[in-house]
Parts: C-alpha cells; sequence; structure tokens
C-alpha cells in the first residue's frame, strides 16, 4: 500500500464491534455498520479532492483485506 507523503489517506476498518474510519492512521470516526463509515469516509474524501488534494480510500473486506476504493465513485479499484 504505497503511498505519496502528500496523498491523504482514509481507511474504513472492523474494530471491536463497529467500523472506523481513520485518516493517515488516526481515528475519524466509528459507526455501527459499514456502509455508514464507507459513505463518511468517501463524503470526506470528494470533499478534500474538489479542494485540490490527492485522496485514496481503503476498506477492509470481509476477508480482512484492504481493498482500495475510488474516492468519487466508490467502485472497488483492486
Amino acid at each position: 500500500m504505497a503511498t505519496h507523503s502528500d496523498t491523504i489517506q482514509f481507511t474504513v476498518i472492523r474494530g471491536d464491534g463497529d467500523w472506523r474510519v481513520l485518516r493517515d492512521g488516526r481515528n475519524s470516526g466509528h459507526f455501527d455498520f459499514s456502509v455508514d463509515a464507507i459513505e463518511s469516509a468517501l463524503v470526506k474524501a470528494t470533499t478534500l479532492i474538489d479542494k485540490g488534494a490527492r485522496v485514496e480510500v481503503f476498506v477492509q473486506d470481509a476477508a480482512g483485506q484492504l481493498r482500495q476504493v475510488d474516492p468519487v465513485g466508490g467502485e472497488v479499484l483492486h
């Protein structure tokens, strides 16, 4: 998961009974449902993209692997 130093990274992961959004590895929100956490990450990402920032979004899948997601469209990239 290589990133550039000027790229902001949002990661949605399963926590202790909840879903967490991390921004550059730091807590940015806790949610009961994955859909809410993903929506929050995408809203935050698109807001930053609109301001000219470079943003990456990753979501943990059912197997525990991180998958990169298009921050604008929400589709899994790989």
